[in-house]
């Protein structure tokens, strides 16, 4: 294409001058004596409306708003090179670099005065447009650091100042300097519109002419200022002073981009949200005699590549409390972001299911596909960061025994070398075990001993200062083995009994010969068995009965819920204060919230070692108090109580987890009754369906598949618990996108509903096949299909009111789909009519979405925007965030169609963060993409870049359906067209 000085050449094709020439006219400073050469940067263009003919071009590949400011902008006043008159009286020199770029871009179109955003987008047209051709040597740098600093000392005048409050000199100042740059961009296509011999051959005409340019800017420099209110000062001076906070103004802009974007990335990490109460590292009391270990660890940590640590030792050895000074140590801090460091606390893994459910609420863990191992690694891998995780007492996750999930077989050993497999994450166990798990992890092994005597006796006294001159003391620290746990119970023992030391020292003594092994496990026990069996303890039955069912529950539990889960205890608020006073239990309040308690693992590992603590009859009390818990707390949208129950049951998911999905087919023989059997799987689909209504699991729907069939509960029920786990699983797949198993489980649970043939199996065959129906429109299956399958419904459904207007509504979405949208919204305004008089709110937010959906085929905006605000309205009444996200996209789409971009992202804004938290792709990858179509329309490309980009990645993580396939090919077509400056996008689906 001719270079006619009102269009550039082919991308890429004009020189950037890389060494500055020692003829040059402008000032040389040490710091811009070398540069790199920076890689080529394709440019896309769009007309500029103010500038006809002349093409603006913007660099795409734009670093990530993220990207931190790390380069420091250095200004200085220094003699001119001989023969040439200062423009005052020093020279400004600037480098402009790669940031100032970036610094500039994100600038592009903010600035309160239009023919500034215009001045802006010609000097970074200059600016990141000359490569290759060096026979002009440095002038072109020259240029382009004073168009830099031009740039920057006007962004700086500019940035938060509204359009009112500059003067008109001013904006004529910033007026010719657009045109000073426009000359310049002319005489430099000129000379790059030559070959390589012109260019060589006519080298000192083209220096003479960048030579006026550079003067032309001087000019510039001279009379261009930001605010008049400088006139009479020293003009450079005043560019050096605002250039040298430039640093904290890229800082700003920076943080300011990363707010308007950071809604569109993948969350890093660890952004799920969580009441779990142990999540938190413990809190860290003072250590005795660990600082040499704790600073060991901490330099493996922080200098060696891909480090994996064990800290091996008996039980009250003070592993944990060595571990987490280790993760809160300064030295580990500055490697290790806070919000990379994990805690994972393993006493209350019961199969590796449970290990990875644990891990997953640790690391909280966005993604969401059901597939727990993946999600984990995913997130892992989302980013390079460091990643610091503590696997806190392994040794009871590596006790339980591999498992068989739809994956294959699943073991604790196989999960640990899939986390030592990324290169970034750093692993540190704790483990009472002489060995450590993995032949093809290389540890290195910390063994934990006890105490120096002198530590020892300083932890003892601190609890007991009467014991400082007891002269038993050294013997009784001695047969402890100096272990910091046996020392603190020892003393709180010495404390409340009122005991001398010597009598203690008795006691232990007597309490067997074993008890005088070095085995430091034997040596441990002891220890917490003098305060399990001490006389406060054994003479309180309700103590011993509170600490058997907190021993059973790995995250503890509120003082509130105690009355389900210590509902045989007598006097709850005694049992605790002896509990207290033994040192068996500890108590953390969260702010005004219900005090929370629970054992810790130490102890836990140690009573479920006892009969007494751990007995089939304890096991089954607190299986029974889980159960009864649960199925309190079971509701569904629509029920009034349903956003209180959810919170409830999302204090215990842990402790709930643990326990069902720690039932084996010997639990359930110990229950003997079928009723109790009953309530077990009663309950374990209460928590499927709370699962679902929160955060998609499909575990527990698996466990309790494996188990029913091993019951006594009799063909018929056993069948039946099948055929509704079956139907929930397959709404949990259909949400996760998993088309192709969601088909397969609900035909396999329509089956089984018509096998059983009782009136509310045929109900439930009906509803699994209006979510199948679902599911065939998301594949494309022809309409006719779909809504021979929808009259089935509508059949097996006629005995229920509520069932009828739901299938009813069903055809009504089928002819939408077949774009029969006058008569859809005949059958839609009957549906909806049926509903509101049957109460169902819910059902009747989720109408009138289809309702929206076919005025918004229709073009009839206001019907379309009006049904989804009241779909929207109602939704959030009944807590339905499911559908609460499908009305915040049906308006925004609205607004999209009415072209109205600021109110279609902050709709979209709030639906993102609903999604995010249920995990449901496919709705994220369509917010996503409205995204990128709203910031296009509104002309702010670097927001569509990254929303169309995560788009895109998300689509292409789900199951390929025809309708995927589209939706990912249209965003990576949009994001070419925005490459090439093509804004004719294709438009996202609307309807």
């Amino acid at each position: 294409m001719a270079s006619d000085g009102n269009d550039l050449n082919d991308a890429g094709c004009f020189p950037w001058m890389r060494r500055r020439s020692s003829s040059s006219t402008t000032a040389v400073t040490n710091s811009n004596k070398s540069s790199a050469k920076r890689s080529k940067q394709p440019i896309f263009s769009r007309k500029s409306s103010g500038d006809k003919g002349i093409i603006i071009s913007r660099p795409t590949e734009l670093n990530s708003p993220g990207a931190a400011s790390t380069s420091k902008y250095s200004a200085s006043l220094e003699p001119t090179s001989a023969g040439v008159e200062p423009p005052s009286t020093g020279t400004y020199a600037f480098e402009a670099g790669k940031q100032t770029i970036e610094v500039l871009q994100r600038f592009a179109n903010m600035l309160p005065v239009p023919c500034a955003n215009e001045v802006l987008e010609v000097a970074l047209l200059l600016m990141t447009t000359y490569e290759d051709v060096t026979v002009l040597e440095g002038q072109v740098k020259d240029l382009n650091n004073r168009i830099g600093s031009l740039m920057l000392v006007m962004v700086d005048g500019l940035t938060g100042k509204e359009a009112t409050t500059i003067s008109p000199d001013v904006v004529r100042d910033i007026e010719k300097l657009g045109g000073d740059l426009r000359a310049t961009q002319k005489d430099l296509a000129k000379i790059t519109s030559q070959s390589r011999w012109l260019l060589v051959f006519f080298k000192s005409a083209n220096r003479a002419t960048v030579d006026a340019c550079l003067d032309r800017l001087n000019d510039a420099l001279q009379s261009f200022n930001v605010s008049r209110a400088i006139r009479d000062g020293n003009m450079l001076f005043e560019i050096q002073t605002r250039l040298e906070t430039v640093n904290e103004v890229t800082g700003k802009m920076a943080e300011k981009v990363d707010k308007m974007y950071s809604w569109l990335l993948d969350k890093d990490a660890h952004g799920a949200q969580s009441n779990l109460v142990l999540e938190e590292m413990p809190i860290l009391v003072h250590l005795y005699g660990r600082d040499g270990v704790i600073g060991n660890i901490a330099k493996i940590l922080t200098t060696k590549a891909q480090p994996r640590v064990g800290i091996l030792g008996a039980g009250g050895m003070g592993k944990t409390s060595v571990a987490v000074a280790v993760m809160k140590n300064e030295l580990v801090g500055k490697k290790y972001q806070t919000s990379h460091r994990f805690w994972v606390p393993c006493v209350g893994v019961t199969s590796p299911i449970t290990f990875l459910q644990i891990l997953s609420k640790s690391l909280r863990v966005n993604q969401d596909t059901g597939e727990l191992l993946k999600d984990i690694l995913y997130t892992l891998n989302s980013s390079q960061e460091p990643r610091l995780i503590l696997l806190d007492n392994l040794e009871t996750a590596m006790s339980v025994p591999e498992t068989v999930t739809d994956g294959g077989r699943l073991s604790t050993e196989g999960i640990i070398d899939q986390l030592a497999s990324v290169p970034h994450v750093s692993i540190l166990v704790t483990i009472r075990s002489n060995t450590l798990p993995s032949d093809t992890i290389s540890w290195d092994i910390v063994p934990l001993e006890g105490v120096a005597r002198e530590d020892a006796r300083t932890m003892f006294t601190n609890i007991c200062p009467t014991a400082a001159n007891h002269p038993s003391l050294d013997a009784l620290l001695e047969v402890l083995g100096y272990m910091p746990y046996a020392v603190t119970l020892m003393a709180k023992q010495a404390v409340h009994s009122f005991a001398q030391l010597d009598t203690l020292l008795e006691e232990w003594k007597k309490s067997g010969t074993n008890s005088l092994s070095r085995d430091l496990k034997e040596k441990m026990n002891r220890s917490i068995e003098l305060s399990v069996e001490s006389k406060a303890i054994s003479s309180d039955s309700d103590a011993q009965c509170l600490l058997a069912i907190l021993g059973q529950l790995p995250s503890g539990t509120n003082l509130r819920h105690l009355k389900w889960w210590a509902n045989r205890v007598e006097h709850v608020m005694s049992a605790i204060g002896t509990l207290n006073n033994t040192a068996l239990i500890i108590q953390r309040r969260e702010g005004a919230s219900s005090p929370t308690f629970f054992v810790l693992p130490v102890v836990q590992s140690y009573l479920r070692e006892q009969p007494l603590y751990n007995s089939s009859t304890t096991r089954r009390v607190v299986l029974e108090a889980c159960c009864s818990f649960v199925l309190d707390h079971k509701s569904s949208p629509g029920d009034p109580n349903f956003k209180a129950h959810l919170e409830e049951l999302d204090i215990e998911k842990t402790n709930i987890q643990a326990i069902l999905h720690g039932v084996k087919a010997e639990t359930l023989k110990e229950l003997r009754l079928v009723e109790s059997i009953c309530n077990v799987f009663d309950a374990m689909l209460a928590f499927a369906w709370y699962q679902f209504w929160t955060k998609r699991s499909s575990e527990t729907l698996i466990r309790l598949l494996e188990l029913v069939p091993c019951s006594n509960i009799g063909e018929e029920s056993i069948l039946r618990y099948i055929s509704q786990a079956h139907a929930c699983l397959g709404r949990v797949y259909l949400s996760f996108g998993r088309y192709s198993d969601a088909c397969e489980t609900l035909e396999v649970a329509r089956r089984e509903f018509h096998e059983l043939g009782t009136p509310i199996d045929r109900i439930r065959a009906g509803d699994s096949a209006l979510y199948l129906a679902d599911t065939w429109c998301l594949q494309g299956r022809p309409g006719r299909e779909i809504e021979k399958l929808v009259r089935q419904a509508q059949e097996e459904l006629s005995d229920d009111p509520k069932g009828s207007a739901r299938a009813l509504m069903q055809l009504g979405d089928t002819y939408w789909y077949r774009e029969s949208f006058t008569d859809a919204l005949e059958i839609l305004g009957r549906a909806k009519e049926s509903l509101i008089t049957l109460g169902c709110t819910a059902e009747v937010a989720e109408c009138l979405i289809c309702i929206a959906r076919c005025h918004a085929k229709q073009g009839e905006l206001e019907k379309w925007l009006k049904a989804g605000k009241e779909a929207l309205r109602l939704s959030k009444l009944v807590g339905k965030d499911e559908k609460t996200t499908d009305a915040l996209q049906m308006i925004s789409r609205c607004y999209i169609r009415m072209e109205k971009y600021d109110d279609a992202l902050v709709t979209l804004k709030e639906a993102a963060s609903i999604s995010e938290k249920l995990g449901g792709l496919l709705s994220i990858a369509h917010l996503l993409e409205l995204s990128g179509y709203a910031y296009a329309r509104n002309d702010d490309l670097l927001g569509a870049k990254i929303a169309y980009e995560a788009a895109k990645k998300k689509y292409d993580d789900l199951e390929e359906t025809n309708q995927i396939r589209e939706e990912s090919s249209r965003c990576e077509e949009n994001l070419q067209k925005i490459e090439e400056g093509d804004m004719e996008l294709e438009v996202p689906m609307l309807y």
